[in-house]
């Protein structure tokens, strides 16, 4: 009950019902009354009532010496103080903490502003790094017979549906001008994520994405299959460990086992092909990581410009 008359509102509530009810009392304690006015009815009572506790005091109705509506009187005079203190207390707080809300919003606001400013610059960022991991993803994931002359036009657009088998040319040359020619495209994809996870990890530590759980979790899910599925050394540590001849040949044999390879993953760890398949898995996942964080970050810069227009 003491909560109900924290709250402004209630102490006026209290003010008006504390003079009511000693408007009652005083209509039912007659013949205690002098001066020139005494109460003689409801509405001199509430008169009366409202001029004590208002502690106007006029002197045209008084009770009497000795009366014990004396006490009623001193009892409402003092409440009335007290009612009104404590409205007024509650007034304060209420408008200190309006205050507090309207300059925690204002400071909220300027928070996000500048996160979405921030997540912005690192689109423009990330946007090319993104298209470049993508493109090399797709020389992986495609035979050099298809991939030739034929990459798409928009890699953001492009639909990543493939087979293990699919990747059996992933030691194959890349025709990307941004990759080196004589090394195999699954170096350059290497590299690439490499690039992309040390871009993301920065991006994670560096943005405010408390305003985007989703992209945030999205982000971490990158990083962290990055840390768990990076076979890098089982997969090309080799190559550069042999002779041309036998590059050429482990390197068809590999290619001819993906190739042939009936699509059930078995993850046997004593399989030349385990590596592959996990990294066919983790592939899949950052693929479909990646393309859902760019996709994010585009719907939250352009909300955000519609949003100021």
């Amino acid at each position: 009950m003491n909560n109900i008359f924290k709250q402004p509102l209630n102490w006026a509530w209290a003010y008006l019902l504390t003079i009511v009810v000693f408007a009652v009392l005083y209509l039912f304690v007659p013949n205690n009354w002098g001066g020139c006015e005494p109460i003689n009815g409801i509405i001199d009572s509430l008169y009366f009532s409202v001029v004590t506790i208002t502690t106007l005091g006029f002197g045209d109705t008084y009770p009497v010496s000795g009366s014990p509506v004396r006490i009623l009187v001193m009892i409402e005079a003092i409440l009335g103080i007290v009612i009104i203190g404590m409205f007024l207390n509650d007034m304060a707080l209420a408008q200190s903490k309006l205050i507090d809300k309207k300059n925690k919003d204002r400071a909220e606001s300027l928070r996000k502003d500048t996160a979405i400013e921030k997540l912005k610059k690192f689109n423009h960022i990330l946007t090319p790094m993104i298209e470049r991991y993508l493109r090399g993803v797709y020389e992986v994931i495609t035979p050099m017979d298809k991939r030739s002359n034929k990459y798409p036009p928009n890699i953001m657009e492009y639909n990543f549906k493939f087979e293990f088998h699919d990747m059996y040319d992933l030691y194959s040359k890349s025709l990307l001008m941004s990759n080196d020619y004589d090394e195999p495209v699954l170096f350059a994809h290497f590299r690439n994520q490499e690039g992309m996870f040390d871009e993301l990890r920065y991006f994670a530590s560096n943005a405010d994405l408390d305003y985007w759980p989703d992209l945030e979790g999205e982000v971490y899910s990158f990083i962290a299959n990055h840390r768990e599925f990076m076979f890098k050394d089982a997969l090309i540590s080799f190559y550069n460990k042999i002779g041309v001849s036998d590059k050429k040949r482990l390197t068809e044999m590999i290619s001819q086992e993906i190739k042939k390879h009936d699509g059930q993953l078995k993850f046997r760890e004593s399989n030349i092909m385990t590596p592959y398949e996990v990294f066919y898995v983790s592939l899949k996942e950052n693929i479909q990581t990646i393309i859902k964080i760019k996709k994010m970050m585009n719907d939250i810069c352009d909300k955000s410009t519609h949003n100021t227009e």
